[in-house]
């Protein structure tokens, strides 16, 4: 198997780059000029940076992109999220033969003389045995698939599984005497084999049907075959194998990624993420939340911040995604919708765009996650974890940390200033008055305007010009990946139902047309796996299981909730929640209103033995008073008056209709409801003096309140007579 034969790049002929399609242009300058054949972007490659990319094999011929498997072009058109979980782990298993092929010199990846046993050191990895070890036809034709479909990781997912049947193929409870054997044999310290591990589930299957009478499955004495203890052992996740298998250290240093790297020549060649706590209290409609934390991305070679998120959220995977995101798409709209939030227009643009070739985080739990093996193919990156208690190794981005808290926070009002001794006897909580998002935008503005265009004191240059001309000398970063590979690594799955009023979680709704036109398809009230992005919860996703497609709806909620992320709202609702008052007095009132009702309806039933049903109705029914007695719906002074002019050709003034509707359901409601009661504590409206006697039954009834059937009270009783 020979490799990839290089493009030809003629004008007007179309190439891949990592995948996506470019249409080759003139020659401009010392370099050649691609436009992306969906969008009309233009990239200014020079002649040094093709022949790079040729060689590294990511300038690819479309021809190659096309003549894929249709099984495999269909992998790409789908969503990363609908794929099941064992596909998905399949594919990753499949990744660390690809990389490790992809490691070795070009002009080795197609010998077997190297490939084989790159194969062999991989399949003795934990990663690597999780599938059976690949020919070396296999290995390469996994890889040049992978290479040819631009990196990504929906090519190497196999589609057996959407052959032949769906269903389950045996019953639950076959599946249950399975992983008893895995968590006797196979998931312990004593490291039971697989073969050992399917003997063992074979005698429970057995047991288990001769002591419930159930039948065997299968159709051979073996009764399973070795593929289900191998696809569940898959389903249950590296981690949590390893873990019970090797021991928590062990399996942190299995799964992480050894060595330092190369030092930032670059940018985007090396990036620090960092987590830390803001020394700022945050306070939302008058209750205190609290402190919240900081994720930052800083460029190595640079110095410029390329990208951060501040929430409520503890040190995960999701704040690393947020900032992860944040760095690498384009911030323009984020520019504006802060600039009119300030109704001040930033004065510097912030030009960072792109994924990192290399991470480098902490030792933390979070970075051990199995979400970022996926994010390392889905932005095609290396991740890489220093020794612990080694901060001074990350000093550009804990010295980034000194100055926020130096410039902005230890100046404003709620600060918790860096220790106890400087904050002495400030009680923050008390001064707190700024709320997240002012939080995330003076972040922002210091940043644009501040530190990434002030002489950095370690360089002495200004990042922002050091990323510019960084970024001219090396060439400008490849498009960074579509939002539907990245968006499945944080979104939030869940299995829901579909509904007329749409999906709800967590008291928050989504609804669209799109949503109802899915429903009137597939059957009213049907169950439906969704996806939140917590990181934006104006849209939520419904999947159509025929098309594999993720479908749009918008939020129905107060327009307060759009701009949170979905650990900020449950944050906020938490503390509102705690914060929740109860008034006894007034609680206490309502209750006498309430008992004198039915001490009436008591003593009625007592005299006469039975109350009419329009006035049992009335008070059983739970309905409100509006809906029995209804008022005058016509002005008699606006019907007399003259017809007003209407302009048909003037201009229209209305806005725009909202696509999510005139009308918002509140889901933050404030902690304390209560009218506040007067000096004398009385509330609004309250009557002067105690409750009055009950009325005796047979007292004529005052002469100003109609009753009968011209009443306001008549009904089917008094028509009846």
């Amino acid at each position: 198997m020979r490799s990839l034969a290089p493009p030809r790049l003629t004008v007007g002929s179309k190439v891949r780059l990592h995948g996506r399609a470019y249409i080759v242009g003139e020659m401009a300058g010392a370099g050649r000029v691609f436009t992306a054949a969906d969008d009309g972007t233009e990239m200014s490659l020079g002649i040094g940076r093709q022949i790079e990319l040729v060689r590294s094999e990511e300038l690819t011929s479309d021809a190659r992109y096309m003549a894929l498997p249709p099984a495999v072009l269909e992998n790409l058109k789908r969503d990363l999220g609908s794929f099941t979980d064992a596909q998905r782990f399949e594919a990753m298993a499949r990744y660390e033969y690809v990389k490790a092929i992809k490691g070795l010199p070009v002009a080795h990846r197609d010998k077997s003389e190297f490939v084989i046993p790159t194969i062999e050191s991989t399949a003795q990895t934990e990663r690597g045995r999780l599938v059976s070890t690949p020919t070396f036809r296999t290995a390469r034709r996994w890889y040049v698939i992978w290479v040819v479909a631009g990196y990504d990781l929906r090519a190497l997912i196999s589609n057996l599984a959407a052959c032949g049947r769906r269903e389950p193929r045996y019953e639950p409870w076959v599946y249950e005497e399975v992983h008893k054997a895995i968590d006797e044999v196979y998931a312990t310290e004593l490291k039971g084999s697989i073969r050992q591990t399917l003997l063992r589930a074979r005698k429970l299957i057995r047991l288990r049907a001769d002591r419930d009478g159930l039948t065997l499955p299968g159709l051979s004495y073996q009764v399973i075959g070795r593929n289900v203890v191998e696809t569940e052992i898959a389903k249950r996740g590296a981690w949590d194998i390893l873990v019970r298998r090797e021991g928590r250290a062990e399996a942190e240093r299995l799964l992480r990624f050894q060595g330092a790297g190369p030092p930032g020549e670059y940018p985007l060649g090396e990036v620090e993420a960092d987590h830390t706590t803001i020394d700022l209290m945050i306070s939302e409609r008058g209750v205190v939340l609290g402190r919240p934390y900081l994720t930052v991305l800083i460029d190595r070679y640079s110095r410029m911040i390329i990208g951060f998120c501040i929430s409520f959220e503890p040190p995960s995977w999701v704040s690393v995604m947020e900032a992860l995101r944040h760095a690498v798409y384009s911030k323009e709209d984020e520019l504006k919708h802060w600039a009119e939030y300030s109704e001040v227009a930033f004065v510097f643009s912030w030009e960072a765009l792109g994924a990192p070739d290399l991470l480098i985080t902490d030792q933390g739990l979070e970075f051990l996650s199995a979400s970022m093996a996926a994010t390392e193919s889905a932005l095609r990156m290396r991740h890489i974890q220093v020794p612990r208690a080694s901060g001074d190794k990350k000093a550009k981005v804990e010295s980034h940390f000194d100055s926020l808290n130096r410039a902005i926070l230890h100046r404003l009002q709620g600060s918790t200033f860096s220790n106890v001794t400087k904050r002495g006897k400030y009680r923050s909580e008390e001064h707190a008055i700024f709320s997240l998002d002012d939080i995330r935008y003076l972040v922002t503005r210091w940043v644009v305007d501040g530190y990434n265009r002030e002489v950095h004191p370690t360089t002495g240059r200004i990042p922002a010009e050091a990323w510019r001309e960084g970024m001219d000398r090396a060439g400008l970063k490849l498009a960074p990946p579509p939002r539907e590979i990245f968006a499945p690594l944080v979104g939030k799955v869940l299995p829901r139902k579909l509904r007329k009023e749409g999906v709800r979680y967590n008291n928050l709704r989504w609804n669209s047309n799109a949503f109802q036109a899915l429903r009137a398809r597939i059957g009213t009230s049907c169950d439906v796996v969704i996806r939140i992005d917590p990181l934006d919860l104006r849209t939520a996703y419904v999947l159509d299981p025929d098309e594999h497609v993720w479908i749009k709806g918008d939020l129905i909620a107060e327009r307060a909730v759009e701009h949170l992320t979905l650990s900020q709202y449950e944050h906020l609702r938490q503390k509102l929640d705690e914060a929740k008052e109860t008034d006894p007095d007034y609680e206490l009132k309502l209750a006498q209103g309430s008992q004198a009702l039915w001490d009436f309806v008591d003593k009625r039933m007592e005299e006469k033995g039975i109350v009419p049903k329009h006035v049992s109705a009335f008070i059983t029914s739970k309905t409100r008073a509006a809906e029995h007695v209804h008022g005058v719906r016509k002005s008699a002074a606006d019907s007399n008056g003259p017809i007003k002019s209407h302009d048909i050709d003037g201009p229209v003034l209305s806005p725009p209709p909202d696509p999510r509707g005139p009308y918002r359901e509140t889901v933050l409601r404030t902690p304390n409801p209560y009218p506040a009661p007067d000096s004398e504590g009385r509330y609004p409206g309250e009557r002067v003096g105690k409750l009055l006697p009950a009325i005796s039954p047979s007292a004529e009834p005052p002469s100003t309140v109609p009753v009968g059937p011209s009443g306001a009270f008549a009904g089917r009783h008094n028509a009846r007579r």
